[in-house]
């Protein structure tokens, strides 16, 4: 354990570090409750052994301080005192305090207390550990909740939020905010003709390159679901738009993904529609329309192709 041993009398200190010796744990200092205080604020403690009567700061008004500093963790403070009233355990106690030992110091008292804070501080580690596996698991959860898993582009649910958000934001700002709805050409057949597996495997390499094409951090690339993809560009304007929607285009081509199935390409190809909010909509989806609406356009006008609302 840390522990931090407070008082103003260097002879105290000492009979206190020499009943703790051979215990083991790491020991510091402090002569007075303003000290104490700065340590805490700056490290780690596991214990406190504070000295009730002290110039300046005395212990309880330390000990207030640093239940104020410190209300996330909780850590043992044990008085050291020659008051033994009920009126002095009564103001430690409620000031957060947690035991007392009296003066002077009956070094097998002493000795035993730290036993049993030892059970506390490995309850504590225990708990710490418990509550980091917990939040890894929900940072888990939580990215499970937002990512889609064969891709690793965020999802249906992630995308809406998104969209909802910055849609409010380009309101508010006047500013123009793009967005991108994309489909695998002839997906069913490639499909049928690979099997599901290497269709998932397909569409996880047009993830990875939508992913590569969406470089600046406000930019968001989605799997809206099946074979069908999405890109939200906050601050861009249709022409910014329609050239990323191009150099996907070619991305995708370029991968030279096998396609025997496809009526317009040996390949794998895209079809993509643009939409860009420039005031003209009421509410997101109505952005998403006029994008799915585009997207339609490409596919009636022969695929493999970027049309804009």
């Amino acid at each position: 354990m840390k522990i931090l041993i407070v008082d103003d009398s260097r002879l105290i200190r000492q009979i206190v570090t020499e009943c703790l010796k051979h215990f083991g744990h790491d020991l510091a200092y402090a002569e007075n409750g303003s000290e104490c205080l700065k340590y805490v604020a700056e490290h780690n403690v596991d214990l406190i052994l504070m000295d009730v009567e002290m110039p300046n700061l005395n212990g309880v008004e330390a000990t207030k301080a640093i239940r104020e500093l410190k209300q996330a963790d909780w850590f043992p403070i044990i008085f050291l005192t020659t008051r033994d009233d009920d009126v002095t355990f009564t103001n430690g106690i409620m000031a957060g305090g947690d035991a007392y030992l009296l003066k002077p110091i009956n070094p097998l008292r002493l000795q035993h207390t730290i036993v049993a804070m030892e059970r506390i501080y490995l309850m504590r580690q225990r708990l710490k550990q418990a509550q980091q596996e917990m939040e890894k698991l929900n940072q888990e959860l939580e990215h499970l909740s937002l990512y889609d898993q064969l891709t690793g582009l965020a999802n249906r649910r992630h995308f809406d939020n998104t969209l909802e958000a910055q849609f409010a934001w380009a309101r508010r700002h006047k500013s123009p905010l793009s967005l991108i709805i994309c489909d695998v050409d002839f997906f069913k057949i490639y499909n049928d003709s690979y099997g599901h597996q290497q269709g998932d495997d397909c569409l996880a390499q047009v993830g990875r390159i939508l992913q590569a094409q969406t470089k600046r951090p406000t930019d968001l690339a989605c799997r809206y679901g099946g074979e069908e993809f999405t890109v939200i560009l906050p601050e861009t304007h249709a022409q910014g738009a329609r050239t990323f929607a191009e150099n996907l285009r070619l991305a995708v081509l370029d991968q030279a993904i096998p396609h025997a199935g496809s009526k317009v390409s040996d390949r794998v190809s895209l079809s993509l529609g643009a939409a860009t909010y420039i005031g003209q909509y009421q509410r997101a989806m109505e952005l998403t329309k006029a994008a799915d609406g585009a997207l339609y356009k490409a596919k009636e006008n022969g695929r493999n192709r970027v049309e804009s609302a």
